[in-house]
This record gives structure tokens, C-alpha cells and sequence, in this order.
């Protein structure tokens, strides 16, 4: 068995052919949240939930990147617009001004031609416009926050129908994954991004780095462009079997597919639409891939547990962890945007960016680890400053949005910013631990139904 020395901590490359359903992966899926951790997930859920219907801006009504930033980020509107149904179900808003939300968002985007190439959206977009931004970070036609984007207006179009669904369908047809798909490996590419920055009329060239690894963000990429209801516009199949699955463990916990970083996102962004859980593990070589087969949603239980383990151990250093203080994710930092990397990965690094604790990875992965995680929110819910007020949660009540997006008492840093993709996958992992709303609105869309047919994955036996 090969060792790798990572920082004090040894990971082992795991050859174990499968990773297949525990008793563990059962018992999460029957669990019950008592009524004052209702109360406090309510509370949790309603502060992302004012962030992404309130940082907005009319017409369009696309939320923001960040509530300091000048532009949308289509990645984030994909979880506003899923976030909209659970407004409707928990009593923040009518249907009707849910419904009127979606179809402003969804016509805004669709109503322009300088956001998107080959149906594919820019990664920023203008708030008020949804159109080609002048004071975007980046001008780049990205398959990730695209990716991001189509399981918000697949949400949407189950629950609301009617112009809601003509909508969505439309977007759905008009992304031809398949241009950027990489013909010498069948791969799908990063994006395309044109030689003028000012205009998405004219030339440009597709961005030579793949999606090439089995995790999160590329499972959302491969299972749209595999679901396409246009067959010249899909990917083919295999593509998704071809990514890489790279197997370590730490210590004697148990094995699992990690990601290049090993940072928490990248094992619940797919979860917070896609229902692994209710799917067995899937078979590479009925597509002719030697690879492992992987049940998903263990995977990714079995990842968030490591990753806890390695916090509760990594306390000797900062003092921000603790057994109820945990979570890495990419997040706002004191120093900036932080992308921490965890082992194990495929990296073989650990970055710890100082010991910074986003709340929202906890909190994001209660629809693996409900115990675990529920412990982290209670807890990071009651911490206080030197003057006993709450140090990282603003009282939805009064305001505020919930958790601080991040953390760190070694350097005494609270973020006073939010960040969309952080607030948008908390709302929806929390309610599909609670109810599996989105869960069943994403799986029974006809685009989902093509790519579990089309990737041969079949129900679990247990669900």
C-alpha cells in the first residue's frame, strides 16, 4: 500500500475496488432533527434565504456574487432560483411572488445575447442588465457556473410550470455542451473566452483546461451535458465514467474518492440537486472504463468525516477547530478569497489559510453527517465576542443574513461579507436533509431522468 507524507499527516492510496451502501448511509437517511434544532435550522435557512431574495437589483433580479461585489454570478442565481420553492414551502414569500421572481430571473437572462456563447452563460453577469458586465472580474463563457446555473431553472420548472418550465426549457435547449467538448479526449472544457472582452459577437478561443476529475463540480458538468434534450448539443455517456477516481484514506478511517483540494465543496455542490443517495453505486465498466464503482452519496459521507477528523486534529495548531468547529471550504478570508486544501487529495498538500472555518461547510453537510454537522451549528450558533454578543451569527429577525461567511480567532477575523455560492448550497442541503424537497424536484425533471438512463445508474434497493 503506497504512503504519501503530507504535512504530519500520512494518507494511504487505497486499491479497494468498490465503494458500495452501509448500514451508515441508511441510518442518515432515517434521521429525525428534533424541534429546537427545527428552530434553529428555520433560522439558518431563513438568513440565506434573505441574502439571495433581497442583494438584488430590478429588473433583473440576479443576486449578487458577493454583497460587496458589483456584478452576479450566474452560479449563485442557480441557488436563488431553487431557493425560491423553499420560500414558498416555508411561508417567506406567496407563490405568486416566487413564481414572479423566477420569471423575471429566467426571462432577464434569456432576453440577452451578449451573456452567453453557445448557450453557455458568462460566469458574471450584470445586475440590473443579467447582460454582458463592464465591471466583471472575468468575461468567460463557464461550463461549472453554467452548470451551476441550469439545476436552479430545472428546480423552478418543476415546482411552478407553465411559463416558468417554457422558460427553463429553452436554456436547456440551447446549451450545445458538446462545442466544448475536447475532441482528442471527449472531455468537456472550462469555458470559452472571447478575444474581445467587450463583445461576445466576435472571436475567441475555448479554455484548454478539462474537467477531468470525479468530484462535485464535475459530476453537475458531465450530468447536464450528458442530459441535453438535444442529442447534437449532449455529451457522450462514457465521459463521465472517464474521470479520474483516485481512492486514499487517512489512517484507518475509510476510504473514498477524493478531489484535487479536498476542500469540502467539492463534495456537496452536486448533492444539493442530485440524489445520490436513492442511487446505487454506479458501474464504469458497462461503458467499457476500468474504474471503481461508487455510491456517491457514501463517498461524499465518508469524505465530510475525514475532513472533520482532520480539523479536530489540526486544533493543536489553530484554535478556531474543535469537535464542533469544523469546515474548509472556499470562503471569504482575511487576506482574501481562500480555497483551503485538506488532505487527502490529489494535491498532497494541506493549506489551512490560518485555521479559517466557513460555517456553511458544516452546515452544507448535514445531508451526510445530520449529528455532526447539526453539533457544528449549535455550537458555531453560540459563540460569543469579548462583549458576549453572537461573534458570526446576524439575527435573520433583525435583518441580518445567519452565519458570518467565515472565521478565524487565531487572526480575530469575522468576515462582514457574504458570498452567493457559500449562502445558496446551505439553504438547499439543509432542506434536503429536512424534506428532500430539491432532491425530488431535480431528479423528476426530464433532463435528469435522460442522464440516469442515459449513465445506466439504477435505483439503491434500500430507497
Amino acid at each position: 500500500m503506497l504512503s504519501l507524507l503530507i504535512g504530519t499527516s500520512v494518507f494511504a492510496a487505497n486499491p479497494s475496488p468498490d465503494i458500495l451502501r452501509s448500514d451508515d448511509t441508511k441510518s442518515v437517511a432515517s434521521y429525525r432533527f428534533l424541534g429546537a434544532d427545527e428552530k434553529l435550522l428555520d433560522d439558518v435557512q431563513r438568513g440565506c434565504f434573505e441574502y439571495l431574495w433581497h442583494e438584488v437589483r430590478p429588473p433583473a433580479y440576479v443576486v449578487k456574487d458577493r454583497k460587496k461585489a458589483p456584478v452576479a454570478s450566474v452560479a449563485a442565481v442557480g441557488f436563488q432560483l431553487s431557493a425560491i420553492p423553499i420560500g414558498v414551502e416555508r411561508g417567506w414569500i406567496t407563490r405568486d411572488e416566487g413564481e414572479t421572481r423566477a420569471l423575471a430571473i429566467l426571462d432577464a437572462l434569456l432576453g440577452r445575447d451578449d451573456n452567453r456563447h453557445e448557450g453557455i452563460f458568462l460566469h458574471f453577469v450584470d445586475l440590473e442588465t443579467a447582460g454582458l458586465s463592464t465591471t466583471a472580474y472575468e468575461v468567460l463563457a463557464s461550463t461549472i457556473d453554467t452548470s451551476l446555473l441550469l439545476p436552479g431553472a430545472m428546480t423552478v420548472s418543476e415546482y411552478f410550470g407553465g411559463k416558468v418550465r417554457e422558460r427553463a426549457d429553452q436554456m436547456l435547449r440551447e446549451a450545445n455542451w458538446r462545442a466544448f467538448v475536447d475532441k482528442a479526449s471527449g472531455l468537456v472544457c472550462m469555458g470559452w473566452r472571447p478575444d474581445d472582452r467587450s463583445k461576445m459577437n466576435g472571436s475567441g478561443k475555448y479554455h484548454k483546461s478539462l474537467w477531468q476529475l470525479s468530484s462535485a463540480e464535475e459530476h453537475l458538468v458531465y450530468w447536464l451535458a450528458i442530459g441535453s434534450p438535444v442529442e447534437a448539443h449532449a455529451a457522450d455517456p462514457k465521459s463521465y465514467y472517464k474521470l479520474r477516481r483516485e481512492i486514499k484514506q487517512h489512517g484507518d478511517m475509510q476510504p473514498y474518492v477524493v478531489s484535487w483540494s479536498g476542500t469540502l465543496f467539492h463534495y456537496f455542490f452536486d448533492h444539493c440537486w442530485i440524489d445520490y443517495r436513492s442511487l446505487a453505486a454506479d458501474n464504469p465498466k458497462e461503458f467499457g472504463v476500468d474504474a471503481p464503482r461508487v455510491d456517491w452519496f457514501e463517498n461524499s459521507r465518508r469524505a465530510v468525516l475525514t475532513h472533520r477528523q482532520r480539523c479536530i486534529e489540526a486544533a493543536k495548531q489553530f484554535k478556531t477547530f474543535g469537535p464542533n468547529v469544523w469546515g474548509q471550504s472556499a470562503c471569504d478570508g482575511p487576506d482574501g478569497y481562500a480555497v483551503p486544501h485538506v488532505g487527502p487529495n490529489i494535491s498532497n498538500d494541506d493549506k489551512w489559510f490560518g485555521g479559517i472555518v466557513a460555517p456553511y461547510a458544516a452546515a452544507s453537510a448535514i445531508m451526510f453527517t445530520p449529528e455532526e454537522s447539526m453539533a457544528a451549528i449549535r455550537e458555531m450558533r453560540s459563540l460569543k465576542d469579548e462583549n458576549g454578543n453572537p461573534l458570526i451569527w446576524r439575527d435573520p429577525a433583525k435583518g441580518g443574513y445567519g452565519f458570518a461567511d467565515s472565521f478565524n480567532l487565531d487572526r480575530g477575523f469575522v468576515s462582514d461579507d457574504y458570498v452567493g455560492i457559500d449562502e445558496g448550497p446551505m439553504i438547499l442541503a439543509i432542506e434536503n436533509a429536512r424534506t428532500g424537497l430539491i432532491w425530488r424536484l431535480f431528479m423528476q425533471h426530464p433532463a435528469s431522468q435522460r442522464a440516469v438512463g442515459r449513465l445506466k445508474l439504477s435505483k439503491a434497493a434500500d430507497r
